[in-house]
């Protein structure tokens, strides 16, 4: 009798237990975690809100293209002309989803410019100043003459891409298999089911995310003391990827090397009467610097050190232009739940005056 009692607890706790595990599964995932890895309307999730699960820092968006001219890269290139090539890390190629996420596409419609991208990543490193390099060395740019030449870099990738002793005799970068199609469609949408691990994770990060500003390794999460955003219940909080605040390295001499290897690029490309702008992608922490409250990290001075020295190629201080905009009121130039700029930070940036010298008429 004794024997039956017993398993008719262990059975009853066993389904209590069942219960309780498919309750607080389908409570998780209903309110919060669906919102980040189960979405069937076909938004996108940026990167930052993915790796932290911080439900309220989330900006769904959908993939739409709204300018009446895009970059050559949406049908297979058929050496048309090219006015702009451009190239660079996920801020040239369209990662961050959403509205516009191409700037050249608002470089193309504003300017009426025929733009290519090319993109050539080995080893897991962007090779940006070699392609240009050898694309000049190979003969490709002296046949195709385009008026100027983008190299754009996040403001982290700086040091590491562009202080090293270039060989700029170089010529063995093929154009072949560097002309990605533009993105019709979003590379991450996540879709788990509903009993998944992170269901764990997401309440983890939220609460220690309150004891501490880097609750995943990744991922820093301050307070603000001004609507930067426009996400519900986020306007006072910043994510940011910690490479922000990890590569800050605010060296004179670094910078002074960056600055001379552009130089020597800038003069070689000068040769065919091509222009060659470096275009820098500020990194989000230092953006929004001035309105974090108990910062535990330094200053990036990267563009205060670039700016006064000599330069013989084009430059765009990125970051006062957006920092003035920050300050005039604007919202949502970075995405809440990303690391990248938003279409508004696109929109504002090609409107430098720098870019109507290569407007062509309709």
């Amino acid at each position: 009798m004794n024997k039956i009692l017993s398993f008719k607890k262990f059975t009853l706790l066993s389904l209590l237990l069942i219960l309780l595990f498919l309750a607080y599964h389908m409570f998780i995932w209903t309110f919060y975690t669906s919102k980040i890895f189960g979405r069937n309307d076909g938004m996108y999730i940026g990167d930052l809100g993915r790796m932290s699960y911080q439900v309220d820092s989330l900006y769904p968006r959908k993939l739409q293209y709204t300018l009446p001219k895009r970059i050559l890269n949406t049908k297979p290139y058929e050496n048309q002309a090219i006015d702009v090539l451009t190239i660079g890390d996920s801020f040239s190629n369209g990662v961050m989803g959403g509205k516009n996420p191409y700037y050249q596409d608002y470089l193309a419609s504003k300017y009426n410019l025929n733009i290519l991208n090319i993109m050539n990543i080995t080893n897991g490193q962007h090779k940006l100043f070699e392609t240009i390099i050898s694309l000049y060395n190979n003969g490709w740019l002296a046949t195709h003459r385009p008026k100027l030449i983008i190299i754009e870099s996040a403001e982290r990738g700086v040091y590491e891409r562009f202080t090293r002793n270039f060989d700029f005799e170089r010529k063995d970068i093929d154009i072949k298999g560097l002309i990605i199609p533009a993105k019709e469609k979003d590379s991450f949408i996540p879709n788990l089911q509903p009993i998944n691990t992170a269901n764990y994770k997401l309440p983890f990060y939220t609460i220690k995310y309150k004891f501490k500003n880097r609750a995943q390794k990744d991922v820093v999460k301050l307070a603000l003391s001004k609507d930067v955003f426009s996400t519900q219940n986020y306007h006072h909080s910043l994510l940011f990827h910690y490479s922000d605040v990890l590569y800050i390295k605010n060296d004179k001499e670094l910078v002074r090397r960056i600055n001379e290897n552009f130089n020597h690029l800038a003069k070689m490309l000068q040769k065919l009467d091509i222009k060659l702008l470096f275009l820098v992608a500020p990194d989000k922490y230092a953006i929004y610097y001035d309105y974090i409250q108990k910062n535990p990290y330094q200053k990036n001075k990267f563009f205060e050190l670039i700016n006064p020295l000599s330069k013989e190629y084009l430059f765009i201080d990125t970051e006062s232009l957006l920092k003035k905009e920050l300050s005039n009121g604007g919202q949502d130039l970075y995405y809440s739940d990303d690391t990248h700029w938003s279409y508004k930070a696109s929109d504002l940036l090609t409107n430098d005056q720098l870019f109507k010298q290569f407007k062509k008429s309709k």
